[in-house]
């Protein structure tokens, strides 16, 4: 995301998965658009503590 400003929020959601296996997947997602007015889907991997960018 090169390091822009989010301009806005325009969803969020929670995803729980796998939480019976020795990698479970905890993420919160949000589809952002940037100051450039791009539209990114970002999410934040709870059990590191890092966000990504999802790539379609």
């Amino acid at each position: 995301m090169n390091r822009q400003l989010v301009a806005l929020v325009r969803e969020e959601w929670r995803v729980v998965d796998r939480w019976w296996t020795e990698e479970p997947v905890d993420r919160r997602y949000f589809e952002v658009v940037l100051e450039s007015g791009q539209n990114v889907c970002v999410y934040r991997d709870r059990e590191e503590g890092c966000w990504f960018t999802q790539n379609a």
